[in-house]
């Protein structure tokens, strides 16, 4: 992996890959799997889940499609080629078509890194929180 870029990567840039990610996830594996690092490592699951970039995918694709994804609250810090991304996140799952979407909300930390191809996703972790009352 290149950690170069012909320009200095931006926090424009960064913002840019995050509304790219909040598509892709809607998409499919493939749509996430190139935006992410081969390497990347993400934590989840009300249980701490710690997988790489196939299994998290494979176990995200057994959890039914998402429909619709959302952030609220984000801020993003970029430096030498890295960016910390923090915010809330909502997403629809249909994991039984009879029933309405499943709302999950979490925290959410992404790490990304600058690459010849633009910025990929290095590191995520999501942390559930309880709707709102």
């Amino acid at each position: 992996m290149t950690t170069t870029q012909s320009a200095p990567p931006s926090k424009d840039d960064v913002l840019k890959a995050e509304a790219a990610w909040l598509v892709a996830i809607t998409k499919g594996d493939a749509e996430q799997r190139a935006l992410m690092l081969p390497d990347c490592v993400i934590v989840h699951g009300p249980v701490g889940n710690v997988h790489d970039r196939e299994r998290f995918l494979a176990y995200n694709a057994s959890m039914g499609a998402t429909l619709k994804a959302e952030t609220s609250e984000v801020t993003c810090r970029e430096r030498d080629g890295r960016a910390i991304v923090t915010c809330f996140q909502k997403m629809s799952s249909r994991r039984v078509p009879d029933l309405p979407p499943f709302l999950v909300q979490a925290v959410v930390t992404r790490v990304w890194f600058a690459t010849d191809e633009g910025w990929r996703l290095g590191h995520m972790q999501l942390s559930r929180r309880q709707p709102a009352a």
